[in-house]
């Protein structure tokens, strides 16, 4: 009896053996890049069980039937929108979110929502599941909402119990109604984003009100462009409450004609957008021009390209105090293809001499601080969010132009997927 005991033991420990070494993805011989620093770990293999990682090696005792030989090959995490417009649309959100996923992009925070949203993210997370996790805002705060108090409570407590991750605001009435709405942010947990608040009449909002509230994150460098009595100030006080910044400088460049009409028509991405729109923004752009006339076109553009300078210096100069920057070109403006814009959001980053590590850290780890992810690295027990590349882009940011393969959420997508999912959003 006691030797079947035995026997039957040895043969439970057995099975359980097996099934820990069963993994449900393998890949091997591949170059990480684990985004902890700029070091690439060569020839590497990750073994990945029900969406995490569960070993990073030189070499695994783990099998699987899907081992994938990724032999010169890049890999790190995937990329992460951090300021997206979603489409009133269904038909427009399911294409832009597909034009996200093509470029590495499987993490999207909206910056103006609607309450519809929430269902609209639990659809997508059930019918598609390789679709781009959303983060979601309500509708924005805006200084024209005039609020009592129990209706303030109301729309906070809403936004916590529907699932939203955040409040946006827009702009603000007034001080008191800042005062008002942070109170309720603490009470119910809820973290506030968005413009630097304004008063009606330009002028800003006490700096020790806004940093003592449940801001985590400002857009658009709002409150340090054209603010020289504050900058200094405001950069010490943004580092300090560890406040998130998100620049995205490519919406100011297009917007401010730094760019030819035929320059943007030839941008990486352009084919997605249907040849109407693509002529309906070359024309009113030519029209706006000439109506300035040459010498005022002119003009206008060299006052801008002095403000995008100072662009890029606040956002190095953030960079170089440790402030977290996020990653987003913006892509509510014409002329900036969703998904296609990072890449051109990076180049003007690197404008400033920011290396490309804290580039891409910007789009990948400092999104998954904001919002307390298990993502961002690669290593043990993060979750399998990754992307390959041919090409090293702590060397060259261009490698992002070719995705191999993306994993994601249990599902990996690889060259033929993905080029079969951009057939799908070419226009007809």
């Amino acid at each position: 009896m006691q030797k079947l005991f035995i026997f039957l033991t040895f043969f439970a420990v057995k099975i359980l053996f097996a099934q820990e070494a069963e993994a449900d993805y393998i890949f091997k011989n591949v170059n990480i890049i684990t985004m902890k620093d700029d070091k690439v770990l060569q020839n590497k293999t990750i073994v990945i069980k029900n969406g995490k990682i569960i070993e990073v090696s030189d070499k695994t005792n783990f099998k699987s039937h899907k081992t994938v030989n990724a032999k010169g090959k890049y890999l790190m995490p995937s990329l992460a929108d951090a300021h997206v417009h979603l489409p009133e649309n269904n038909e427009e959100l399911e294409k832009v979110m597909k034009l996200n996923l093509i470029n590495g992009i499987t993490k999207i925070r909206s910056m103006r929502g609607t309450w519809d949203d929430v269902n609209r993210r639990t659809k997508y997370i059930y019918e598609k599941d390789y679709y781009p996790r959303l983060y979601l805002s309500p509708p924005p705060i805006h200084r024209s909402h005039e609020f009592s108090l129990a209706q303030l409570e109301n729309y906070v407590k809403a936004s916590k119990d529907y699932g939203f991750d955040f409040i946006k605001v827009l702009s603000i009435k007034n001080q008191s109604l800042l005062k008002q709405l942070d109170s309720l942010c603490k009470k119910h947990d809820v973290k506030i984003a968005g413009h630097f608040p304004e008063n009606s009449d330009g002028k800003g909002f006490s700096d020790e009100l806004v940093f003592s509230t449940n801001y985590n994150s400002f857009e658009h460098l709002g409150g340090l462009i054209g603010n020289p009595e504050c900058y200094e100030n405001r950069i010490k006080k943004i580092k300090q409450h560890n406040v998130f910044v998100c620049p995205t400088m490519q919406w100011y460049a297009v917007g401010y004609g730094q760019y030819g009409i035929n320059e943007m028509l030839n941008q990486r991405g352009m084919e997605y957008i249907p040849k109407e729109i693509k002529n309906d923004w070359a024309e009113k752009s030519k029209n706006y021009r000439e109506k300035l006339g040459k010498e005022g076109f002119e003009k206008e553009r060299n006052e801008y390209a002095s403000e995008m300078q100072e662009r890029l210096k606040v956002t190095k100069r953030l960079n170089d105090e440790g402030v977290k920057l996020l990653l987003s070109p913006d892509s509510s403006s014409k002329f900036i293809v969703p998904g296609f814009g990072m890449l051109e959001e990076m180049k003007l980053y690197k404008k400033t001499n920011i290396s490309n590590l804290d580039i891409l850290k910007s789009a990948t780890t400092n999104f998954a601080f904001l919002f307390n992810g298990n993502y961002g690295t690669i290593e043990m027990g993060k979750n399998a969010d990754f992307i390959l590349l041919s090409q090293n882009p702590l060397q060259n940011l261009n490698a992002l132009e070719n995705i191999e393969a993306v994993f994601y959420n249990k599902i990996y997508l690889d060259k033929k997927q993905l080029n079969e999912i951009a057939k799908s959003v070419l226009p007809k």
